[in-house]
């Protein structure tokens, strides 16, 4: 029992950690560009609109993915029955729902550049 309680803090924290951070890109973000602070890839560096939309739809899902963390970390601490397998699945979990986030963010920006150039013809 120990171990699953465990596993759920460590599920719990991981989850805290992801809306934390999702508040405050959502509540405090990023007055500039800049290379220490928001979501910062190649593409939400190249203009103003770009990086805005990063950061505030980067902060919406780090919410989101946070609370799913939560529930889903605190689920499998109690299906997976071997301590070490049900966190490497908690961990697996964070590391893909992070993949999940940056794959999303780049689409939209993707797709919100595609059409910004689009109205410049």
């Amino acid at each position: 029992m120990d171990t699953v309680l465990l596993n759920i803090g460590i599920s719990m924290l991981i989850g805290i950690i992801f809306i934390l951070s999702g508040l405050m890109l959502l509540y405090k973000p990023p007055k500039d560009i800049n290379g220490l602070y928001g979501y910062r890839t190649k593409r939400s560096m190249k203009n103003m609109t770009l990086w805005k939309e990063g950061n505030e739809y980067s902060a919406k899902l780090l919410i989101k993915y946070g609370v799913l963390i939560l529930l889903l970390g605190s689920v499998l601490s109690f299906l997976v029955k071997r301590t070490e397998y049900a966190l490497l699945s908690i961990v697996s979990l964070m590391v893909m729902l992070a993949i999940f986030i940056i794959l999303r963010v780049e689409k939209r920006l993707k797709h919100l550049e595609k059409t910004s150039d689009t109205d410049l013809i």
